[in-house]
């Protein structure tokens, strides 16, 4: 198995506060790797250095083995990155398919076969003609990962997809991520909604104050009893 994304004690610093200090991590190809974390923890600044919105006081990141610090997120997406954002992110006044068939112009590729695909694969074939502010917020969530897998990713960082969903929506979120994985593509999900995450992960780290406090499996992750007290609070059982 190839090792997709390579993350080597990787820090960033703002006005002297380290919001990532020191993490290193790695994704192999094919695995759906969950990154867990209370508020604060630097789950999402850890998303904005690997994926080129921010850079690194210090460390290295490798796609396939290539260090790809300070490259800009454009760049990487041509590499086969790409990620979707805690808000739902689309063109709000295009139609579902006109916003999944940008991406797909953009890059020069123009296989506009795939655009039908791709809404299927994402459950918006049926909306595929609505304006992209009309649909619903569980859509909206779907579509913004479609767009994201417009781009032909080789690695798809889901920032908090759930975040928001109820339970059936989750449900369905959890098949769809299923489902990517099954289209050849490495998954890296943060997400603070443990029972629609833990069930679909391979591998999950738990982030505490920058830092890397645990990696196993859910399992070890439910019995751990730092993690707990951190993430879930003392009374948890």
């Amino acid at each position: 198995m190839s090792r997709v994304l390579e993350v080597r004690d990787l820090k960033k610093r703002f006005a002297g506060i380290a919001a990532v200090d020191g993490i290193d991590l790695s994704a192999e190809s094919l695995e759906i790797l969950a990154i867990i974390g209370p508020n604060g923890s630097g789950k999402t600044t850890l998303f904005n250095l690997i994926s080129g919105f921010l850079k690194p006081t210090a460390g290295d990141i490798l796609l396939n083995g290539e260090r790809i610090n300070g490259i800009p997120p454009h760049r990487l997406v041509r590499r086969g990155l790409a990620r979707s954002f805690q808000q739902a992110m689309s063109f709000p006044n295009l139609s579902v398919r006109d916003n999944v068939e940008v991406p797909i112009h953009a890059s020069g590729r123009r296989h506009l076969g795939d655009v039908t695909r791709i809404l299927e694969l994402c459950g918006l074939s049926e909306q595929e003609h609505m304006p992209a502010n009309t649909l619903p917020y569980g859509k909206q969530r779907n579509l913004g990962i479609a767009i994201a897998m417009a781009t032909r990713p080789q690695l798809l960082l889901l920032d908090e997809p759930a975040a928001g969903l109820g339970d059936d929506a989750a449900r369905d979120l959890a098949r769809l991520i299923r489902s990517i994985r099954e289209q050849g593509v490495t998954l890296v999900v943060i997400d603070h909604d443990m029972p629609f995450l833990l069930p679909i992960a391979d591998r999950v780290i738990v982030m505490e104050t920058g830092k890397k406090l645990f990696e196993g499996t859910a399992a070890d992750v439910l019995a751990h009893e730092r993690v707990i007290e951190v993430y879930l609070g003392h009374d948890a059982e």
